[in-house]
């Protein structure tokens, strides 16, 4: 009955989802803490002992260094503990940062992809990028990018500053230039230096200028 019980027990245990890291981490701390109270009172109940009923036999010294080693080690488990957890939410925090870094620079160059597209010379492209470089800093714009996805913004985008709504043409352009830039892996997983851009479609002016340089 008892191994039956135990099985069951075990059995539970092992098909419960494990906790979070950062609810794990959370949990041993406080263990570490209780450990650490626990060791303080038994070093302050060997204090009073000693001062107050002490045993013949007892070397109260010995047994509070013994307790002292402990504590200590417990002490630094607990700063180990949280120094991970610090360094864990550190390293979450610019990972965010750096997805809506992305986020938002694919969005902006999407947009130039549009301005490019929609331009017929030179100095309407300059014109356009500058334009679209200097609307996408402001407020409103930047919290549609980083409430939308990239899909979405881009689509409105196009809408309010009037440029052809070729959505996921403008964002593959805009993946092609993070690519360049290193902010995407190559397909392959690698950069091939010698490969050849591939050739501009049917009906596109090939006269047409460079888009600018955003880097």
């Amino acid at each position: 009955m008892l191994r039956s019980m135990d099985k069951a027990q075990t059995d539970s245990i092992s098909e419960a989802p494990s906790a979070p890291a950062e609810e794990r981490t959370a949990r041993h701390l406080r263990m570490l803490a209780r450990a650490a109270e626990i060791q303080m009172e038994i070093m302050e109940a060997t204090r009073t002992e000693a001062v107050e009923a002490p045993q013949p036999g007892v070397d109260y010294c010995k047994r509070i260094d013994v307790i002292a080693k402990s504590l200590r080690l417990t002490l630094l488990l607990e700063d180990k503990f949280a120094n991970h957890r610090d360094d864990r939410r550190k390293a979450t925090a610019k990972r965010e940062a750096a997805q809506e870094d992305s986020h938002a620079l694919r969005v902006k160059l999407a947009m130039l992809a549009a301005a490019y597209e929609a331009s017929g010379d030179q100095e309407e492209v300059e014109r356009r990028a500058t334009e679209v470089c200097e609307r996408v800093e402001r407020p409103e714009v930047a919290e549609l990018v980083e409430a939308s996805r990239a899909e979405v913004a881009v689509a409105a985008l196009c809408r309010r500053w009037g440029y052809p709504p070729n959505v996921e043409r403008w964002l593959e352009m805009a993946d092609e230039a993070m690519e360049e830039l290193g902010f995407l892996p190559s397909e392959d997983g690698e950069d091939d230096p010698e490969d050849a851009p591939e050739p501009r479609p049917a009906g596109v002016d090939r006269r047409k200028p460079k888009p600018p340089d955003t880097g």
